[in-house]
């Protein structure tokens, strides 16, 4: 009697166990659509925003918005006024919601500080092997602290020297 309580209660629990498992197929399919629907989204409002652009620069190309800032996106292009509303924008509501701010463009000098910000901010760690203490930074063993601060700086320098060029 005992052995048919447990096969129905095993019998029971993979039935619902196999619910669930289509449950989440469902729901993946569900989040690849989504996630198609945004893109094509953002690709038309991307498409509407260039051919608005365009002839915004056709029609007055002395117009202060369409002024450069000085400053150059990753990429390379050059930032005008109009754009650099929408970095204020998404960082004011990222700080509220805890979000990462928007990597907006940079001047080339800012893009230098903070390629060299982002290696300084790797941290130096410490092991101790019996009496014997070594310090590790990238996954390179140093001697002393200061000889992998001293790697460190060397690599912050070549990745401001790097991005400045």
């Amino acid at each position: 009697m005992r052995a048919q309580a447990y096969g129905q209660a095993v019998r029971r629990e993979r039935a619902a166990a196999g619910e669930w498992e289509q449950r989440a197929v469902d729901l993946a399919h569900e989040l690849a659509v989504a996630r198609a629907e945004a893109a094509a989204h953002d690709a038309g409002r991307l498409a509407q925003i260039r051919a608005l652009r365009t002839a915004l620069e056709a029609v007055a190309p002395m117009d202060p918005v369409l002024r450069r800032t000085g400053r150059l996106y990753a990429d390379g292009e050059r930032e005008q006024v109009w754009q650099a509303f929408y970095v204020d924008a998404y960082d004011a509501i990222a700080r509220a919601n805890g979000l990462s701010r928007c990597r907006g463009a940079m001047t080339p000098q800012e893009r230098a500080d903070a390629a060299e910000a982002a290696v300084l901010a790797e941290p130096v760690r410490m092991t101790w092997w019996l009496w014997h203490r070594r310090w590790w930074w990238r996954n390179v063993e140093h001697r002393t602290e200061a000889g992998a601060i001293r790697a460190r700086s060397a690599a912050a320098r070549a990745a401001r020297e790097a991005t400045a060029r």
